[in-house]
C-alpha cells in the first residue's frame, strides 16, 4: 500500500506530491520540502497535524 501527501490538501498554493510505501518515510521528505519550498524551518504540533491528516492511503 503507498502513502501520499500534497501541499495543496492542507491549503498551501503548491504542487508539491509526494508517495511512499509508509507514513514514517514521507515524514523526512515532507519536512524537507517545507524547509527549502516554504521556509518552515520548524514543524509545530498544530502543523504536523494537519499534515499527518492529509496523508491518504491508495
Amino acid at each position: 500500500m503507498a502513502y501520499e501527501f500534497k501541499c495543496k490538501d492542507i491549503g498551501m498554493d503548491c504542487g508539491f506530491d509526494v508517495k511512499a510505501d509508509s507514513v514514517d518515510e514521507l515524514i523526512p521528505v515532507i519536512q524537507a520540502h517545507a524547509k527549502n519550498a516554504h521556509n518552515i524551518n520548524e514543524i509545530t504540533p498544530e502543523l504536523f497535524g494537519k499534515v499527518k491528516a492529509a496523508i491518504k492511503q491508495d
